[in-house]
């Protein structure tokens, strides 16, 4: 009896040691975890921070000095992921629930060790050529063997970049430790910044020799289009020009107003494209004549249709194949005038980035009555400021911010016809695309029905706000639109109208406007008011997006007020917010209710 109980007493000693012996390792290995989270605290913030100002840096210009600062980020990365690795780590994230803020961190840290360890040091060995100032060898030439050599650390860079957005994305963000969850979420937020700005200069340098002319001369159709009367892509076409990219190499070759489009010999305009959308653009805009006439060829906000119209266009009247179509803007003209400085123009004017805009769409009727005097305007306006730019006037940083800010606003736009360059194209802001697929989405688009140049005083809102978090989504959008043209003092050209209404009585100053708004793929119209009275809207579709449409009457110095109420699937990502280019930007307001980790 005596010796069983000593057998019990000594088992019970073996195992109370046992359980001493593994508290104590589960009690070390907690305070080690505590220890090094709190150091790696450091070191994310560290790591953070060094991300977020080489991003500033780089957006400044500043390059000697983003790449000191980039010099130090591999080797916080690599402390941080050493500090968050382990047995106690690994061992702690597989603990269900308990766990989670470990696992949350262990993703994240290591997601850092990759991009320090091999997307920094490639950033840091290409920045040199990548530097503006070094590719623009002179003022209308671009180093293409420079773009050539960085594609293959440039595009490694980018890969890892993405795969560790990617692995931040997938890592659950919302853990019983909130403290946690924001760390993450600031280095993720970097990381996303940082990947979008590697992501497009990848993508620039896949496609720019090749649009630039690398294997041969390209083409490009460049399209001034004037506000003061929208169009779907911005506003009416008007004067434009021909550039010719060889090995780099820009140059001007013809400057023309759309009267060397839709004037003589040809007598109207009416030019056969033979292109064809297909259904859903047929009926939505078929009525416009869109691939036959110039002035109505960008009614769609699908910026590739118009761009392929001009080009057959050009190639009909000219016998000049275009590889590429640019459409831009005055307030494009302004941005890189406010880089490269005013210019004169026959006229006696001399025209700045201040009043460039008004110039071109306001001024110009009351300047020049006569109608061509008032397009050559037009055409030298749009001559003098790209002579300025291929002269070498500005920083090439700067012209290259100006563009990239005026690609971001829609207001700069890229086509080009060879297939695989537009898919790299499509990605990228300068697309001028809508979204396919499910992505939400929030479109509302204008066309002047009434001929005039009255939207120069318009003035656009849009509140969208999207609810819920099931299969369907409950989105309520309200657009204004404020018509603030003065009462008197305007040109008739700029006040006559060329619709027709019967039954509606008009008064200089009031415009007319069709309203196209484009929803998410499957979104169903509950109910539509305009300025608080029932009304309803004609349904058409058009690439996967249905579009529910609104004649409207715009009187001067009135806001119309029109509010859609639908229900649309769930879809997949952030709601797509177009702002469709306009002298005025459109102003928004956006919430979409987060669903889900």
């Amino acid at each position: 009896m005596r010796a069983r109980w000593r057998y019990f007493s000594a088992r019970h000693r073996v195992r109370r040691r046992a359980l001493l012996t593994g508290s104590l390792l589960v009690a070390a290995a907690g305070v080690w975890i505590v220890v090094t989270a709190l150091a790696a605290r450091g070191e994310a913030t560290q790591v953070r921070d060094a991300l977020d100002r080489v991003r500033v840096l780089v957006a400044q210009g500043d390059l000697p000095a983003a790449r000191r600062v980039a010099a130090d980020i591999p080797a916080s990365a690599e402390r941080l992921h050493r500090l968050t690795t382990g047995p106690a780590w690994w061992a702690a994230a597989q603990i269900p629930y308990l766990g989670e803020p470990v696992a949350e961190l262990r993703d994240a840290t290591a997601a850092m060790a990759q991009v320090g360890s091999e997307a920094v040091p490639a950033l840091v060995d290409v920045s040199r050529s990548l530097d503006p100032a070094r590719l623009r060898v002179s003022g209308d030439t671009v180093d293409l063997a420079a773009l050539v050599s960085v594609r293959p650390r440039l595009s490694t860079a980018a890969r890892v970049l993405a795969g560790a957005v990617h692995r931040m994305d997938a890592t659950p963000s919302a853990t019983w430790i909130p403290a946690i969850d924001e760390r993450v979420s600031q280095l993720a937020s970097v990381l996303h910044q940082v990947n979008g700005y590697v992501s497009a200069a990848s993508r620039a340098a896949d496609v720019l020799p090749q649009m630039l002319g690398a294997d041969g001369p390209k083409r490009f159709f460049v399209g001034l289009q004037n506000e003061a009367e929208m169009r779907g892509t911005g506003g009416l076409p008007g004067a434009f020009a021909i550039a010719v990219a060889d090995h780099g190499r820009v140059r001007f070759t013809e400057y023309a107003s759309d009267q060397a489009i839709i004037g003589p010999p040809r007598g109207s305009d009416h030019i056969a494209t033979g292109l064809d959308f297909g259904a859903g653009y047929a009926r939505a805009y078929g009525n416009s004549d869109p691939t036959t006439s110039f002035q109505n060829s960008n009614v769609s906000p699908q910026f590739p249709y118009a761009a392929r119209i001009w080009a057959a266009m050009w190639q009909k009247i000219s016998g000049e194949h275009v590889d590429g179509v640019i459409a831009l803007d005055p307030s494009v003209l302004a941005d890189l005038l406010a880089v490269t400085g005013p210019v004169p123009v026959p006229q006696g004017l001399t025209v700045t980035a201040g009043d460039v805009v008004s110039l071109t769409q306001r001024d110009q009727y009351t300047l020049f009555p006569d109608n061509d005097t008032r397009k050559q305007f037009l055409v030298d306006v749009l001559k003098a400021t790209a002579e300025r730019v291929t002269a070498g006037a500005g920083s090439a940083l700067g012209l290259a911010r100006a563009v990239t800010a005026s690609a971001a606003q829609q207001r700069f736009q890229v086509w080009f016809a060879d297939p695989a360059v537009e898919a790299v194209l499509a990605q990228t802001s300068y697309a001028g695309a809508l979204p396919t697929g499910n992505r939400p989405l929030a479109a509302p688009v204008l066309n002047n029905e009434a001929a005039g140049k009255l939207d120069y005083y318009l003035q656009r809102t849009l509140d969208y706000n999207r609810s819920g978090c099931g299969a369907t989504r409950d989105v309520r959008v309200t657009i204004t639109l404020t018509n603030t043209a003065p009462a008197s003092g305007l040109p008739a050209y700029v006040t006559t109208r060329l619709d027709s209404h019967p039954g509606v009585t008009v008064h200089p100053g009031d415009t007319r406007s069709l309203l196209d708004y484009y929803a998410t793929a499957g979104a169903r119209l509950q109910s539509i008011t305009i300025d608080g009275r029932a009304a309803t809207a004609s349904v058409l579709s058009d690439l996967g997006h249905p579009i529910f449409r609104l004649d409207l009457e715009l009187p001067r110095g009135s806001t119309t007020t029109i509010v859609l109420h639908l229900s649309e699937p769930g879809g997949t990502g952030d709601p797509v917010i177009w702002r469709q280019p306009g002298v005025t930007p459109l102003a928004v307001s956006a919430y979409s209710q987060p669903c889900g980790s």
